[in-house]
């Protein structure tokens, strides 16, 4: 073995390891705060040790809105009331956004088109956080402070109150889901504010800026004249994005930014907090309902997230063979990375961000090899397994009711969850939520590849444009926000069709979901356990459950893979495709 080779395996053993060191402080976090959420979810927020600060400022809320948490709504008053929380919200940020220039901290650069501003608000609003825009100076200071980073506050509290109605439906039997009014300040003033609270200390100690100042100028080596850095509430908002599973950067190159991510260690910081409360709400299940039912979630959905971050980073060291036969000792596919963290921290990062709904990026995606950017669309394409702040419970207990009746079918045996009888309009409510999300991102794509005029401005190939379009749609549809680039973005073609499809994705299948929740609070649990029903606790079902989210969330997908990243992958790997196209 020469030199080369024992360099070489040093360096993918090591850059594994960093692999599972991130896995396990993501889930060593997650699992410190699990025993928090479980109380929230179980309206035992009295008995936490916030209650005491917290507790008074929902009072004062709650007074002020003459609601409480025992004003229970159903499904209709609790989602209507959601949607116009909501939309009274999106209609203030566009028009604040819109004529920015008329109020304080404004620059004479601080302008959006009307496309691109209703773009910017509804990714914000629906937790997608999708940037049509790259430069800072686009919006004001009072921009950056109220408008993105309140919606980025009002966004992800308005998924976990959400998860609380859902998680409530299973555990009622009075037919109502909560008080959506509670729900929301619960999740802002117990969870998400104190986090990111901490969070933002942290990163401002590590040196992410934090100030009114839009810019300090600095002089280049050799020049005379000053360039701008942007400046602003960086930190504040790097801790929301994160805590929050929004993933919006400040600066265009979002968390390869230096000023957004200056070291290893905000990148471990900003990593742990977007994983933080996804990971740990799955963790409170195994409290919330029953610790082998729990067991079984975390184990299918850690599957997944190892082995996609497992085959990404093989992807990425082994490379692409127009690249490793450059140099005597290649350390990977650097390209479009941040190189001080590495390979490894860098694709860990990308991983977890896509595995959650957060969307943020160390580096450019589209210089991702073939085979690494298949495995982010798989996660895209499945909805982010993890999900964003509230939103992954909701999902995978879809996947669930359909995986029990599957189940069901197959052994003769009675479709329950939690002791509670599966129906016809769980099962209906259950398809129509997992079919939704692929429709939202195949129809769209498909309409667009026969727009000429829209694929003009894509530039990288058949294969890689096909590649581009898919994580583009399935981005928006799975509230995600992460972009490969390729093409122009900033068009009003792709901006008014990625804001339909985010709000779709967001608020359409959100309400089926809690439509479903509606039925379980319907029904009486039975009193003692029904041995003649399925185990949901055992290893056979987990494995089930893969099975069928591998299935129902991928075998759409097998054309639009075959003719993008897969295609790619072929060619670069000089392999013999026959194709016509």
């Amino acid at each position: 073995m020469n030199i080369y080779s024992i360099i070489d395996a040093n360096r993918a053993l090591s850059g594994l390891i960093i692999v599972f060191i991130y896995i396990i402080l993501a889930f060593l976090f997650a699992y410190a705060i699990s025993g928090y959420i479980k109380k929230l979810y179980k309206d035992e927020e009295e008995t936490t040790w916030l209650y005491p600060i917290s507790g008074r400022i929902v009072n004062f809320f709650e007074k002020y809105l003459n609601e409480n948490k025992n004003n229970q709504m159903k499904f209709k008053e609790y989602f209507s009331t959601l949607i116009l929380f909501n939309l009274f919200a999106g209609i203030l940020g566009f028009l604040f956004l819109y004529f920015q220039n008329d109020f304080p901290f404004s620059q004479a650069n601080n302008h959006m088109t009307v496309s691109l501003a209703v773009n910017t608000i509804v990714s914000f609003l629906t937790n997608t956080n999708i940037e049509h825009f790259s430069n800072p100076f686009d919006l004001s200071i009072l921009s950056w402070t109220f408008v993105i980073t309140g919606l980025m506050f009002l966004s992800a509290g308005t998924g976990f109150a959400a998860s609380m109605a859902f998680i409530r439906g299973i555990l009622n039997d009075n037919g109502k889901i909560g008080n959506f009014y509670h729900d929301f300040l619960v999740s802002i003033f117990y969870l998400i504010f104190p986090l990111t609270l901490l969070a933002a200390a942290i990163v401002i100690f590590a040196g992410v800026p934090e100030t009114l100042s839009s810019f300090v100028n600095i002089y280049p080596i050799g020049s005379s004249s000053a360039s701008k850095l942007p400046l602003g509430p960086v930190a504040t908002l790097v801790s929301i994005k994160y805590i929050g599973t929004n993933g919006g950067g400040f600066y265009g190159a979002n968390a390869a930014f230096p000023l957004g991510n200056p070291n290893w260690f905000t990148n471990i910081v900003e990593y742990i907090s977007f994983m933080i409360i996804p990971l740990g709400s799955m963790l409170s299940l195994r409290f919330v309902f029953d610790k082998r039912f729990g067991n079984m979630v975390i184990g299918v959905l850690m599957s997944i997230f190892v082995f996609t971050s497992v085959i990404t980073f093989i992807a990425e060291f082994i490379g692409i063979p127009a690249q490793s036969s450059l140099t005597g000792v290649y350390s990977g596919n650097i390209a479009g990375k941040n190189v001080y963290l590495g390979l490894s921290s860098s694709i860990l990062f990308q991983i977890g961000s896509v595995f959650t709904s957060t969307g943020a990026s160390t580096g450019s995606i589209v210089s991702y090899t073939p085979i690494a950017l298949l495995s982010l669309l798989t996660n895209l394409v499945l909805n982010d397994p993890l999900g964003g702040v509230g939103t992954g419970i909701i999902n995978i207990f879809t996947y669930i009711v359909f995986t029990l009746f599957i189940a069901s079918l197959m052994v003769g045996k009675l479709p329950e969850l939690m002791n509670i009888r599966i129906g016809s309009k769980e099962m209906k409510y259950s398809t129509l939520s997992l079919i939704t999300h692929p429709l939202l991102i195949i129809i769209p794509l498909g309409i667009t590849l026969l727009i000429p005029t829209v694929m003009h401005s894509f530039f990288n190939g058949f294969s890689s444009n096909i590649s581009n379009l898919l994580y583009e749609f399935a981005s928006a549809a799975s509230n995600n926000g992460s972009e490969t680039g390729g093409f122009v973005t900033n068009s009003p073609y792709f901006n008014y069709v990625d804001s339909v499809i985010m709000l779709l994705g967001r608020y359409l299948i959100m309400g089926i979901q809690l439509l479903l929740a509606q039925q379980f609070a319907f029904k009486n649990p039975k009193s003692t356990y029904n041995k003649a029903t399925i185990d949901t606790g055992s290893f056979s079902f987990g494995f089930m459950l893969l099975a069928v989210i591998i299935m129902i969330g991928l075998l759409s997908y097998l054309p639009l893979f075959a003719l993008g990243p897969l295609y790619s992958w072929a060619k670069d790997f000089n392999f013999v495709v026959v194709a016509w196209i």
